[in-house]
């Protein structure tokens, strides 16, 4: 029997079976073998070793996490305490504008503590953000010391609660009054007077603050955010606009000739100019 060569082999079907289980022998064997020592360390078979660096890596990832969680807890935390602060703040939507309201507030505490309001001031607004802003407001208020001690408290009972910013009280000078006394116009040796003293009178100067909450500004700059957005997106639309701004059925001439009308008075110039060339 004739001896077959490898070239002849491996033209058979047999060869050719042959052939791709070597291939195939050598693709799993490569694959075993990158495998086996990846470049992150890993291994098909891992040691005591890489296991407890494992293990490290989980546990640190695991304290990560939680520290983490921690920090959106507090942020969540403050969130929902500033959700709840607003509801003390000044509402525009609900208590009106600050600059005209507080001064009402303020001016019927005096009245219901029927004391003497000598000047009050008016509103001044500092901005915060775009929801929060400053309102301040001064007075000055002079009267006993009872009546500025209800006044006082007619403050704290507003609502929304007003808070002090600045409060300084002093007492105003006393001044003794001349007070005839009665049938001294019938005595000879002149007229009798006794003095009375005044009460004695407090000068209040304070300043009141109260924090505006104005929801429709969160959702003007919501909408401002949006619109600036929209016009990004659509700005290379626009640019391409200018070149068919031009009708097709109009010449540039004819574009250009609305331009040409202001020169239409010269001949009304000229005609005075020769007039008074002529006299």
């Amino acid at each position: 029997m004739k001896q077959q060569s490898a070239k002849q082999f491996f033209s058979t079907q047999a060869g050719k079976l042959t052939l791709a289980i070597i291939a195939m022998v050598l693709c799993w064997t490569v694959l075993l073998v990158y495998l086996s020592n990846t470049s992150t360390g890993g291994t098909w078979f891992p040691t005591e070793v890489h296991m407890n660096r494992v293990r490290q890596d989980i546990k640190k990832l695991t304290t990560t996490l939680a520290q983490e969680q921690a920090k959106k807890a507090e942020y969540d935390d403050l969130e929902d305490r500033y959700e709840d602060s607003l509801a003390t703040y000044w509402n525009a939507d609900r208590d009106g504008e600050p600059e005209t309201e507080l001064r009402n507030l303020v001016n019927d505490a005096a009245q219901h503590a029927e004391a003497n309001l000598q000047q009050l001031g008016s509103v001044r607004t500092s901005s915060i953000n775009t929801e929060l802003s400053y309102a301040d407001l001064d007075f000055t208020l002079v009267d006993e010391y009872m009546k500025v001690v209800r006044f006082i408290a007619e403050i704290e009972k507003c609502t929304p609660r007003l808070s002090w910013r600045r409060a300084e009280i002093r007492v105003e000078p006393t001044r003794a009054r001349a007070v005839t006394a009665p049938g001294a116009a019938n005595n000879r040796a002149g007229t009798a007077t006794t003095t009375s003293t005044a009460a004695q009178m407090f000068r209040v100067t304070g300043q009141v603050r109260v924090i505006k909450y104005s929801p429709a500004g969160k959702a003007a700059s919501a909408a401002k955010t949006t619109t600036a957005t929209t016009t990004t997106t659509t700005k290379p639309a626009a640019t391409s606009t200018p070149a068919t701004a031009q009708p097709a059925g109009q010449t540039p001439a004819a574009a250009a000739k609305p331009a040409d009308t202001p020169a239409t008075p010269e001949p009304a110039a000229n005609a005075t100019s020769n007039k008074e060339t002529g006299k």
